[in-house]
This record gives C-alpha cells, sequence and structure tokens, in this order.
C-alpha cells in the first residue's frame, strides 16, 4: 500500500512538472513585457528563460552596460555579452520608472519562486524514478529521466513519443540573434535533455548524433515495457533497460574501433586448359572472315637452299617467300579454289543465284550492271549485240533462199 502511494504521488509530481514548466513559461513572457520599454533588444538575443532572468536581475535599470560587464561575464557566454553592449549602445529603451521596476520584481521573483519548486519536484521525482520506470533509469539515468517524463507530462506520455522528438525534448532555441554573428559550429542542432546522458557523452563528437538516435530507439522501447508493468501492475524491473544498455556499449564500441587493414589476397591459380571453342554454322563463318589467303599463304612459306632477294632484307625477314622465287613466280596469278561452306536454302537465296545464273548465261556482247545504292542502278549493254539479234531473226524467216514450211508435223 505505501509503495502504491509512493508510485501515485510520484505520477502526480510528475504532471505536476508539466503544469510548472507551461507556468514558467508564462512568466518568462510576463517578465519580457515588463522590462521590454527598458531593452526591447534583450528577449532576442538572449532566448533561455533562465539566463534572460539572470540578465535582467544584473542590469536593471542600468544604462551604461559597461559598468556590469562583469557581472554579465559570469553569468552569460562572452559573445552574448559583447552583443549586449553594442545592442544597449543602440536601443530604443528608456530607464524604468519606480512602478515598472516593481513589476519586474515581482516577475522575476515569480520565475524564481516557480523555478526553485521545479528543481525540488524534479529531485523527487528523480529519486522515486527507480520504482517508477527502472529500465529507463537503468538506460539513461535516473535525473535525466526524471527531467523526460516531466517535460512529457508522465509515463504515459512518453510512450507516445516517438524516438524522433524523443531527441529534442527540452532542446533550447537557437537564432542568428542569439548567435551575435558568431559561428555556430559549437552549437548542438537537434538535440535535447537526451543527448546529457552518460551513453551519448562518452561516444566522441562524430559518432554523438549516431549515438542519440540510438539511445533514442532503445529509450522508446524501454518507456513502453515500465508503462506496461505499471499499468498491469507486473513487478517492474530494470532488467530490459540493462540488457539496452549492454547492448549500446557493445555497439558504441565496436564503432570505435579502427577500420581493419586491407589484406593481400594471392591471386587465383591460372586456368591454362585451352577451352574448346564452339562450332556450328557461325563460328564457321567467323573463320573465314580471318582466314588466311592462299597469296599470303605462299609469302609466308619460306624455300629453303633458294636464294631470294639481298642478303640483308632475306636476313631481316623482309621476302616475299615463294613468291619471289624463278620457280614459283607465276603462282601469283593461280587461281585457287576456295571450298565455301553451302549456302542457305532459302527463297532470297533462290532467287539471287537464279539472277546470277542468268547472268552467266549471257554471252551475247557486252552486258553488264553496276549498283550504287538500294534504288539506283545502271546496266551497260552493247547495242550491236541487239541488231544482230534481229538480223538473224529476219533472216531465219525473210530470206531469199528461206522458202517455205509446212505447219503439219513432219514424222
Amino acid at each position: 500500500e505505501i509503495e502504491n502511494e509512493n508510485h501515485q504521488l510520484v505520477v502526480a509530481s510528475n504532471k505536476f512538472l508539466a503544469s510548472v514548466a507551461d507556468e514558467l513559461t508564462n512568466a518568462h513572457t510576463a517578465l519580457i513585457k515588463a522590462y521590454e520599454p527598458k531593452f526591447p533588444e534583450l528577449q532576442e538575443l538572449i532566448p533561455n528563460p533562465v539566463q534572460y532572468k539572470n540578465a535582467v536581475r544584473t542590469i536593471w535599470n542600468e544604462m551604461d552596460l559597461t559598468r556590469v560587464n562583469e557581472d554579465l561575464n559570469k553569468i552569460l557566454t562572452s559573445n552574448q555579452s559583447i552583443t549586449i553592449s553594442v545592442a544597449s549602445s543602440t536601443t530604443s529603451g528608456r530607464p524604468l520608472t519606480d512602478d515598472e521596476l516593481q513589476a519586474v520584481d515581482d516577475a522575476a521573483t515569480y520565475m524564481e519562486e516557480l523555478m526553485k519548486v521545479q528543481i525540488e519536484l524534479t529531485e523527487f521525482v528523480a529519486a522515486s524514478m527507480e520504482s517508477l520506470a527502472p529500465s529507463i533509469c537503468a538506460l539513461i539515468g535516473s535525473t535525466t529521466a526524471a527531467q523526460l517524463v516531466g517535460l512529457a507530462g508522465g509515463l504515459a506520455e512518453l510512450t507516445k513519443i516517438p524516438s524522433c522528438n524523443l531527441q529534442v525534448i527540452g532542446q533550447v532555441k537557437q537564432n542568428q540573434a542569439s548567435q551575435a554573428g558568431f559561428s555556430g559550429i559549437g552549437t548542438k542542432k537537434h538535440t535535447g535533455i537526451l543527448a546529457n546522458c552518460d551513453l551519448v557523452k562518452h561516444c566522441p563528437k562524430p559518432l554523438q548524433k549516431k549515438a542519440l538516435k540510438t539511445v533514442a530507439a532503445k529509450l522508446a522501447l524501454a518507456a513502453r515495457f515500465d508503462f506496461v508493468n505499471v499499468d498491469t501492475g507486473r513487478p517492474r524491473t530494470a532488467e530490459t533497460g540493462k540488457k539496452f544498455r549492454q547492448e549500446l556499449e557493445r555497439k558504441f564500441l565496436k564503432l570505435q574501433e579502427p577500420d581493419k587493414a586491407p589484406t593481400l589476397k594471392a591471386l587465383p591459380k591460372p586456368d591454362l586448359t585451352v577451352k574448346k571453342r564452339r562450332g556450328g554454322k557461325r563460328m564457321r563463318r567467323w573463320k573465314e572472315r580471318f582466314e588466311e589467303t592462299a597469296m599470303m599463304k605462299q609469302a609466308n612459306t619460306r624455300a629453303f637452299s633458294l636464294q631470294s632477294g639481298e642478303y640483308g632484307d632475306d636476313a631481316m625477314g623482309m621476302s616475299m617467300g615463294l613468291l619471289d622465287t624463278a620457280d614459283n613466280g607465276g603462282a601469283i596469278r593461280k587461281t585457287m579454289e576456295k571450298k565455301k561452306m553451302r549456302q542457305a536454302n532459302t527463297k532470297a537465296s533462290r532467287k539471287r543465284a537464279l539472277q546470277m545464273a542468268q547472268r552467266a548465261s549471257n554471252t551475247d556482247g557486252l552486258a553488264t550492271s553496276v549498283v550504287f545504292n538500294a534504288t539506283t542502278s545502271m546496266e551497260l549493254v552493247n547495242p550491236e549485240a541487239q541488231k544482230d539479234r534481229v538480223r538473224q531473226a529476219n533472216k531465219k524467216w525473210f530470206d531469199d533462199n528461206a522458202g517455205f514450211k509446212s505447219a503439219k508435223r513432219q514424222r
């Protein structure tokens, strides 16, 4: 029963933390309105509510900020102090009256009281988080877990937030005015309270972004595990959180290991066996394209014990082989029959063979044809051969000695 009451108190404290955060935002807005007549540019230069309240307490109603530079350097960064000093020299603000100063003091005091309550509730929740969400505490620590649960509004609300949004819970607003023209390379973008856990901090800077994504993914699982145990009344244990933490620690150590040196691998054993080429019509035609001619065979054949050409050329291999000998001098004009493979028996090949046969049988005079392209050609014909054919036909039928022939079939 005592444990149940303690659990209910922790849940109520988490919900009250969310209310305190909202009220702190309203108090910050009220402080900005109260101090705006004195320094209207300050709210853009210092977006953090705590730093803004401390800067207001330090500057107060002083118009010459050079007198409070030392106090500002204690609560702000150097670039913020320089920016505030430059902006104060050109500000349109005025000194506040006593009533306005009293309103600023009341708003700042109210913010301080809210911050004190928030710190006390956070410490109480952090001390009680071990019993409420043991897996989350084992994974990221009780302090960070209390802050996350408080900003989310409770453990049930934390389970509804995806891992991509868990990374940015509690993120401080960054703008160009707050950076004061300085480089933003030192600022952490897309990070929140979760970046303060030891798992992310212990990683090198190049790996912190990747580590934050991994921790957020495991945190979403651990939060749902704890919520199911709380909602169903099961015993709450930290075994899941410890298991996730060990996995992440091993993974981060693996990521930090140096790359392995490339290993020198031996070349594969060469395949010295002669591969058989495929046969068939396609391979035979391919070989005919690169086949050595008969003349080149004679030129590459050496006739021993025979002198051919000058000695120097013959010794250097600059000779014509059998083509340069006296006995085979006429072999260059010798026509050698080349055995071609049988033509395909297709309709186009038969038509082409018939045309070539007809042209070969034409022995009357000169007749040839020249083809320029697929649609243009020219044929050369001897006109005297045509006249000779007409003369032979006339002589057969109309010669003086031709006589008459019977139309009857002769036996």
